[in-house]
């Protein structure tokens, strides 16, 4: 059986993903610095599962830049 796992990098975040024929959907991690994260996409393909996890990265990001700074005067 050939193996369809597939590695990635966007924004400095390390992610991998790997289609499951049983279930027709595709699972992965994305390597995130805190908590690494299993994301799982119905059908699809690799493009699609790769553009989720872009949108997930992505919203990362505008999380911890909203965030007050740890000596900020709130």
């Amino acid at each position: 059986m050939q193996s369809d796992q597939q590695f990635g990098e966007y924004r400095g975040i390390k992610f991998e993903h790997e289609y499951n024929g049983g279930a027709d959907s595709r699972s992965g991690v994305i390597q995130f610095p805190d908590d690494p994260y299993r994301h799982v996409v119905a059908g699809g393909g690799a493009a699609h599962w790769e553009e989720e996890a872009k949108r997930l990265i992505d919203r990362y990001f505008r999380e911890i830049d909203v965030e007050p700074d740890d000596d900020s005067e709130a």
